[in-house]
């Protein structure tokens, strides 16, 4: 938890990028227009409360409200909480995902569906 929560306040923009059974991935940076320089993934996800795009996340120990929930969900001991509060269009929302793990990767990641802007130079 302590890796997520060194996230907090870094990068404002924050988007998931991909759900499936392999995982919950979200990507984040200053600006998600052309590129983006972290890639959050949870593995093995039992549950998530997360919106598609959310800003200026603030990542945070589980409450024990929030921990009795993921309880709930799955008996299952080696599954995690991971919580966090972050802005959206509603206003403040407290997200949070059970998950076995999570992985932090952080490289600047060009988007492939985006054609850089006249004058920039690919890859930059």
């Amino acid at each position: 938890m302590r890796d997520l929560e060194e996230l907090s306040h870094r990068w404002w923009d924050w988007q998931v990028a991909g759900w499936d059974a392999a995982g919950l991935r979200l990507v984040a940076d200053n600006d998600l227009t052309y590129h983006h320089s972290v890639e959050v993934t949870f593995v093995d996800v039992a549950w998530a409360a997360c919106a598609d795009l959310f800003h200026h996340p603030v990542f945070r120990p589980a409450t024990p409200a929030e921990r009795e929930f993921a309880r709930q969900v799955t008996a299952d001991e080696t599954h995690h909480v991971f919580a966090w509060d972050a802005e959206t269009a509603a206003g403040t929302v407290t997200m949070m995902v059970v998950a076995q793990s999570v992985r932090i990767a952080a490289d600047f990641v060009r988007r492939p569906d985006q054609d850089a802007p006249s004058g920039a130079t690919p890859g930059r």
